[in-house]
């Protein structure tokens, strides 16, 4: 920790205090609770997150758009977002800590100019998320923005039901 203090002739030519005791309040990590071992029943599964890129860019490049490149840190911030809704069992871009996506991104050290994030409670089924996006107009509409570079993909289950996180940005 780093602390400025001013510096007076008093100060310099007086004793010094005695050391203190070091005291590090323990402030808890951002994401700890996102890391948690998962609650049971809830599973990851790589392959769906990589089946929806692939899905979704095919409906890009129909559309005109060239494909997303899927980027780490977006996709560890998508993926811890994705965990964070299935245990706490509530579809929201609203995450631990009040996180917004931007945040998120933020947190990743990931410098965005524009990010997009679009959620869904589905089948743990990449084109069934997918189908979701594609009949709402603004889940569409933000999924075939040209403008997006990169995008990750988070997928966690729970009981059954997977919970999808797909982020969409623009680096700055």
């Amino acid at each position: 920790m780093l602390s400025l203090a001013a510096t007076t002739p008093a100060a310099t030519t007086a004793e010094p205090p005695p050391p203190a005791e070091k005291h590090t309040p323990s402030l808890p990590d951002p994401w700890e609770e996102t890391w948690q071992p998962p609650v049971t029943g809830q599973t990851y599964r790589p392959r769906a997150q990589a089946a929806l890129i692939r899905l979704l860019n095919r409906e890009r490049i129909r559309n005109g758009c060239r494909p997303l490149r899927t980027h780490p840190a977006v996709t560890r911030a998508a993926q811890r977002h994705s965990d964070y809704m299935a245990r706490v069992g509530e579809l929201s871009h609203t995450g631990a800590h009040a996180s917004r996506p931007g945040d998120r991104l933020t947190d990743e050290g990931y410098r965005w100019h524009r990010v997009a994030e679009n959620l869904a409670r589905s089948k743990p089924k990449a084109a069934t998320a997918l189908r979701l996006w594609k009949n709402s107009p603004k889940h569409r509409a933000a999924m075939l923005t040209c403008a997006y570079h990169h995008a990750g993909v988070g997928m966690s289950t729970r009981d059954g039901q997977g919970w999808w996180t797909l982020l969409l940005t623009k680096r700055r």
